[in-house]
């Protein structure tokens, strides 16, 4: 794939740290992916790092910084900066002493597993059962299963404003103005039905504080302006106040229009990488086709908007 370079420079205000003088933005897939190279996030960022890396989520929707060595203290730390965290309802799985990090894993101890295994396997984006979704995700690849030397456990970004623009006029004016249910419980019922639930089931109080919730089918996004798409296979469960059938056959069509390939940026993970994806423009899905080798990520979710219509 071509890769589209750009350089920003930029004065460290830290001069004790060492860091670079200059950033570097690699375009790694069609308008979003992009790696930064140039920073380390081990402290906290400077002015002008912080301001490089928003921009950067801004114009490429996911920005991945590989060969990152940091603490579960070190990435909540960065992440605090992008804005406020989200502590998990489930929170069996919160790293120690950190309760705004998430494990996720298919690594068992004395036969429990320590982190989240079923994460992602539907296309979604985070946290959209709720009033105010996530904003931004924080990633940090711990331990990265392989096979023969090829990598395995994928994730895959597709762009929900590139989908939205290739869109045809009459379908932007049909979805312009109608909103959809995203449901959580419906959620696991999907991954019960295919057979890959696996993580713990919800206590009767976790349902009932997370009631189904309806959001615009097309937001916009709060910093940039862009409509994006807003409907996911993985939690949206019907289109409001459109019969059962009608639903059904639009929401397909629209989850057929984001997982076309020409939106898409697969990314190959490398321990040590932290990625941070903006969900308001991308969907994800993680590719699970490691099976029992072992694999740990820990995740951290900022809180966003109440999503706005266009």
């Amino acid at each position: 794939m071509n890769q589209f370079i750009s350089t920003h420079p930029a004065k460290s205000n830290n001069t004790q740290t060492g860091r670079a003088d200059g950033f570097e933005t690699v375009l790694l897939g069609p308008g979003i992916g992009a790696q930064i190279k140039g920073i380390q996030v081990g402290d906290s960022l400077n002015v002008q790092e912080l301001a490089f890396v928003r921009q950067a989520l801004n114009d490429h929707s996911v920005i991945i910084l590989r060969d990152q060595d940091i603490t579960p203290f070190q990435q909540t730390n960065f992440a605090k900066q992008l804005g406020d965290l989200r502590v998990s309802f489930y929170n069996r799985y919160a790293v120690p002493d950190q309760p705004e990090l998430s494990v996720v894993s298919n690594i068992k101890k004395d036969g429990v597993a320590i982190g989240i295994e079923d994460a992602g396997m539907l296309w979604h984006t985070d946290a959209s059962y709720l009033k105010t979704p996530d904003m931004y995700t924080v990633l940090y690849g711990i331990e990265i299963p392989h096979r023969e030397g090829k990598v395995l456990g994928n994730t895959l970004f597709t762009s929900s404003w590139g989908a939205y623009d290739a869109l045809s006029n009459a379908m932007k004016a049909k979805i312009a103005h109608l909103r959809a249910k995203h449901s959580f419980i419906d959620h696991l019922a999907k991954k019960a039905k295919v057979g890959n639930l696996k993580r713990a089931p919800l206590t009767e109080k976790q349902k009932a504080e997370l009631p189904d919730v309806d959001h615009p089918i097309v937001r916009k996004h709060p910093f940039n302006g862009r409509p994006c798409l807003f409907v996911t296979e993985g939690h949206t469960s019907e289109v409001v106040g459109m019969p059962r059938q009608e639903s059904d056959e639009l929401l397909h069509q629209l989850w057929e229009q984001l997982i076309n390939p020409v939106f898409i940026y697969a990314h190959s993970w490398r321990k040590g990488d932290l990625i941070v994806w903006d969900n308001c423009a991308v969907h994800h899905l993680a590719v699970f086709d490691y099976g029992d080798i072992p694999r740990k990520l820990h995740r951290a979710g900022m809180i966003g908007p109440v999503p706005v219509g266009i």
